[in-house]
């Protein structure tokens, strides 16, 4: 339940709702985001990249 208060992985917002993935937070609104994204849109990139850090642990790489 610490996970709840952590700031968002994606925009850094403290809010308790949102979902944890791989340890990182991401909150409803980016959760919503990522699932509404479709491929052509602008931002698709940078949710995927965001997803696969999470997944991939490639923060902890930096």
């Amino acid at each position: 339940m610490e996970n709840l208060n952590k700031s968002c992985f994606m925009c850094g917002a403290v809010d308790s709702d949102g979902i944890i993935l791989n340890g990182e937070k991401i909150c409803r609104a980016c959760e919503e985001k990522i699932v509404k994204a479709n491929v052509n849109d602008s931002d698709y990139d940078v949710y995927k990249d965001a997803v696969k850090i999470i997944l991939f642990n490639e923060h902890a790489k930096r």
